[in-house]
C-alpha cells in the first residue's frame, strides 16, 4: 500500500494531488475488503501523512474513506481523533474560547474570534508545574518583546490543577494575555486544541486561522525568522 502511495508520481500534478490519485485507486482495490481490515489500512496510511505534514492529504483519506468506514463500525475514538485533526489542521480557523483584554483600563470578557489587536497570534499552552514551560515562557516572553508592536500578541493558556502559583506568575508575563485552564488535562481549551503535553504552541494568522504548529520554542523562532527573511 505504502509502496504504492508513496511510489508512483507525475511530473506534472503536485505531490499532494499525486498522493490523492494514488489513494483513490489503492481504495478500488478494496471494495469487497471487510470493513475492519479497511479501517487498519486507511489509519495507517492516514498516519503516514498526518506525520509526514501532508494534512491536506489526511484530511481527503479521512472525509473520503476513513470517517465513513469509522461510523460504519461505530468506532467513536476514531470519529472523535479524526475530527480533532481536521478542526486543528493549517488553514482551519482555530476552536474559539473566552478571555479577557484591557479595554480603558478595565478587563472585559471576549472571544478569541473577536479580538483584533494583532497581525499574528500565538496561542500557547502551558503550565505553572511544567518545568519545561518555566524555561521556555520567559524566552517567549522576551522573544516576543522584541518584535514590532502589533505584529503578535500571546494568549497564553494556563493549565492547572490549581490557579494560586499560575496567577503569581501571570504578572511576570505582562504583555500576554493569560487565560486559567481549569482542570489541567481535563480542560476543554486543552482538549478543543488536542493539547496531550506543555508548552505547546499554534500560530494563528490575525483571522485566527492556524498557520504553523511549532513543536518547540527553537521552531517558533525559526519560523518568524524565515517569514522576516521573506519579507
Amino acid at each position: 500500500m505504502l509502496n504504492y502511495v508513496f511510489g508512483m508520481s507525475s511530473d506534472i500534478e503536485d505531490e499532494a494531488t499525486v498522493y490523492k490519485n494514488n489513494i483513490d485507486v489503492f481504495h478500488d482495490v478494496l471494495k469487497t475488503t471487510p470493513q475492519g481490515v479497511k479501517r487498519i489500512l486507511l489509519v495507517d496510511l492516514w498516519q503516514q501523512m498526518a506525520d509526514l505534514g501532508f494534512e491536506s492529504v489526511a484530511n481527503y483519506i479521512s472525509d473520503k474513506y476513513l470517517m465513513p468506514v469509522a461510523k460504519s463500525l461505530n468506532d467513536k475514538d476514531l470519529i472523535d481523533g479524526l475530527t480533532l485533526f481536521k478542526n486543528t489542521s493549517i488553514g482551519r480557523k482555530a476552536p474559539d474560547f473566552e478571555l479577557e483584554i484591557k479595554k480603558d483600563k478595565t478587563l472585559v470578557k471576549t472571544q478569541l474570534s473577536a479580538i483584533n489587536v494583532a497581525k499574528k497570534y500565538i496561542v500557547v499552552f502551558w503550565s505553572s508545574t511544567c518545568s519545561h514551560c518555566l524555561d521556555e515562557i520567559p524566552q517567549l516572553h522576551s522573544f516576543v518583546n522584541t518584535l514590532e508592536k502589533g505584529d503578535v500578541k500571546v494568549i497564553a493558556v494556563g493549565l492547572e490543577d490549581d490557579p494560586y502559583k499560575w496567577k503569581d506568575l501571570t504578572y511576570t508575563y505582562t504583555s500576554f494575555i493569560h487565560v486559567y485552564g481549569e482542570g489541567r488535562w481535563e480542560n476543554k481549551i486543552g482538549n478543543d486544541y488536542g493539547v496531550t503535553s506543555t508548552p505547546t504552541y499554534f500560530i494563528l494568522d490575525k483571522d485566527k486561522k492556524f498557520i504553523s504548529k511549532p513543536e518547540d520554542f527553537k521552531a517558533l523562532k525559526a519560523f518568524f525568522g524565515e517569514e522576516a527573511e521573506e519579507e
